[in-house]
């Protein structure tokens, strides 16, 4: 799951946006280098809607919906790998914090 308020607080707690505006607030556009705003425009190319895809399918065979290699194409079973190996990274790296009391 994608925390996008990491990424960015809010026009009216963004930094760089209150530097430009001081008097920006949650209805006040977003900065021009907000992480946010080029998160959605590369989730809004052809690219990103293949990855959100992938993260669909994804989210279905862990819920146990079963699909078979001739019914995906190769770039949406690469991006399946990708995303089972980012998550094995992400496991192991949280496993690793957790007995070093982080």
């Amino acid at each position: 799951m994608m925390r996008r308020d990491l990424l960015c607080p809010g026009p009216g707690e963004c930094g760089d946006n209150l530097m430009a505006d001081p008097f920006a607030n949650q209805n006040s556009p977003r900065c021009e280098e907000c992480p946010l705003a080029r998160l959605d425009a590369i989730l809004a190319s052809p690219a990103g809607q293949r990855v959100s895809q992938a993260i669909d399918l994804d989210f279905a065979l862990q819920a146990g919906i079963t699909v078979s290699l001739s019914e995906i194409s190769y770039p949406e079973f690469l991006l399946l790998r990708l995303l089972a190996e980012e998550r094995n990274r992400y496991n192991e790296e949280r496993m690793k914090a957790v007995r070093h009391g982080r």
